[in-house]
């Protein structure tokens, strides 16, 4: 019975999101839409986090599941990977550096500011 409050709650949240990304013919995926939504209802308290910490516990378990059709996906466009790796190569390196960057700035002025 515990799970069952989070998981209706996450199937709304869900079911909002796409009617949202639907009706306002938003070019944001309906999920990303549905998490900032819980997010925004878990901070300011409008959902206690205690109502879907269970079922949450239960979806990151299980996680590795919903990765399966990605990977049975990338097996079968695998030629694509090939053709395009060196601009996805490129991407990676270039958009991981950026975030080193910025974390590295953003955590050097605020632990400057603690001493």
């Amino acid at each position: 019975m515990k799970y069952l409050l989070g998981f209706a709650l996450i199937a709304i949240y869900t079911l909002v999101g796409s009617l949202l990304t639907q009706l306002l013919h938003l070019p944001i995926p309906s999920s990303i839409i549905s998490m900032l939504l819980l997010f925004v209802s878990l901070t300011t308290g409008i959902v206690p986090g205690r109502w879907v910490k269970d079922a949450c516990t239960v979806l990151i378990t299980i996680m590795p599941l919903f990765f399966i059709p990605a990977s049975m996906g990338l097996m079968d466009h695998f030629h694509l990977l090939i053709t395009d790796s060196m601009p996805l190569l490129g991407a990676t390196i270039l958009s991981s550096t950026v975030v080193l960057i910025v974390m590295a700035k953003i955590l050097d002025k605020y632990q400057g500011e603690d001493n």
